[in-house]
């Protein structure tokens, strides 16, 4: 229905702006698709970062550790060559202060 003062478009002219409301919307959804693609890549760009930091402390801590681990089995391996040498000065210091 016409209102009083309107004029009537033809049903072509209805139809083009129509189209071309459809083709502004999709422009602008495509603009905004852009823009979440944009701040994802951003965002896995900084995870990627994080985790590349988690494994370089990982991998850090597990030379660490194995470090740790060598240099407790040497002293522990010490100990032991230690005690029979220990056993025989202490016999010696015993014979030395019985005379």
């Amino acid at each position: 229905m016409v209102n009083q003062g309107e004029t009537s478009m033809p049903d072509s002219d209805k139809t083009l702006e129509i189209l071309k409301d459809i083709r502004d919307e999709i422009r602008g959804v495509r603009g905004e698709v852009r823009e979440l693609r944009t701040d994802t890549n951003q965002r896995l760009e900084a995870n990627n970062q994080r985790l590349d930091f988690v494994a370089t402390t990982i991998l850090d801590l597990a030379g660490q550790n194995r470090l740790v681990v060598r240099y407790t089995k040497a002293l522990a391996e010490r100990s032991n060559d230690l005690e029979p040498r220990l056993g025989a000065l202490e016999s010696r210091v015993d014979k030395l202060e019985s005379k």
